[in-house]
């Protein structure tokens, strides 16, 4: 006779492969879910403020037109609508840098209100993603160089939680007011300088590996300036300077193609995919069609994968039939339901925020 709990009750041996993954040292991926929660906009919110504020932004008529022709798909939906805007027409290279400028404009501006909340707070290294980064810092391998992380978000939060965990970072960029990116590769191996004992007395200095958090942002980042001769990272910058930023639609791909930043970190990003143990998602839609590619490949290999998110997405639901092996965790109620090898769970805890989950598997 079957042992097994029924469907609702979250059984011993979830807790048991929570654990054995995050043993494992997951690679961590932020999706826009994941800042939503801290007031940042959504692509709903997005599209609102760039139907509202685009066209005024625009001096030429092609770019006018090209704008109109697409407003009433971008209100429909906002990265299908832009996707309609055609390549090489007249007033296109205008329209994308007006799409760029107001949506940096937009995260800047939310970006400072939600930090500020965050500090306000007084929290400190008590916020659950400093306590998530800290943990995988803390937990990885003795000779792990870095905690790999990857975020499609423009927004500096997890720079931010860094800071407040105490982790050294790594955004792949060198200098002090004006960072630039490294030549390749991007991420390299850092180490600090200890004074060892030697037998005859008197210390010799050695170089040790120092591990650090590497944040790799294959979308770009508001804290990374367009200049002629390519993104140079300047942080706390609010002036109105041009981002270097992937922003949703006709230029997605071309600026990832095109750009040696880009695909540079595209390139660093598909190698902590192809090589990570496990997976850990946060607010991800599985919505980015290389991403989601790339962890394809590797679900098929029978990669451990832990998503938490407020809500499934048409994408998320099927990856979760053709790979039940993952865990999901998602809003329900007042709780959370948890998809596993093909059943359901429930918990009357909102175990799909990320503070409740790390109290619930791991603290």
């Amino acid at each position: 006779m079957s042992t097994s709990p029924p469907e609702g009750t979250l059984p011993d041996e979830l807790f048991v492969e929570v654990q054995k993954i995050f043993r494992a040292t997951p690679a961590l991926l932020i999706g826009s879910g994941f800042s939503c929660g801290y007031g940042l906009p959504g692509m709903w919110d997005l599209g609102v403020h760039l139907l509202a504020n685009v066209e005024a932004a625009l001096t030429t008529d092609e770019a006018k037109a090209l704008w109109r022709g697409a407003s009433n798909a971008v209100k429909a939906n906002l990265e299908a609508g832009l996707n309609t805007i055609p390549q090489g027409a007249a007033g296109r290279e205008e329209l994308v840098r007006a799409i760029r400028y107001e949506t940096a404009k937009l995260i800047l501006s939310a970006t400072s209100v939600a930090e500020k909340t965050i500090l306000d707070q007084g929290l400190a290294a008590g916020h659950a993603p400093a306590r998530l980064l800290r943990l995988l810092f803390n937990g990885a391998a003795q000779n792990a160089e870095s905690i790999p992380v990857i975020t499609t978000n423009y927004d500096t939060l997890l720079e931010l939680f860094c800071d407040l965990a105490d982790l050294p970072i790594d955004t792949g960029f060198t200098g002090f007011r004006r960072r630039k990116p490294r030549t390749a590769p991007i991420f390299q191996t850092q180490y600090s300088r200890v004074w060892a004992a030697e037998k005859k007395g008197g210390f010799q200095a050695d170089h040790r590996p120092f591990r650090t958090v590497r944040l790799h942002k294959p979308h770009g980042s508001i804290s990374w300036l367009a200049t002629p001769t390519g993104p140079v990272e300047a942080l706390n910058d609010n002036s109105n300077a041009a981002r270097a930023i992937v922003v949703p639609g006709p230029s997605k791909y071309q600026d990832a193609l095109v750009n040696t930043l880009f695909d540079a970190m595209r390139t660093e990003m598909n190698g902590v995919l192809g090589g990570a143990s496990a997976l850990l998602c946060l607010g991800f839609g599985f919505n980015d069609d290389h991403l989601q590619g790339v962890i394809r490949a590797r679900l098929d290999a029978h990669m451990p994968m832990i998503l938490l998110t407020r809500d499934p997405t048409e994408s998320i639901n099927g990856l979760l039939r053709a790979y039940p092996h993952a865990i999901a965790v998602f809003k329900e109620d007042v709780g959370a339901k948890c998809f596993w090898n093909g059943r359901v769970y429930r918990s009357e805890e909102p175990l799909w925020q990320l503070d409740d989950f790390l109290k619930k598997f791991l603290e």
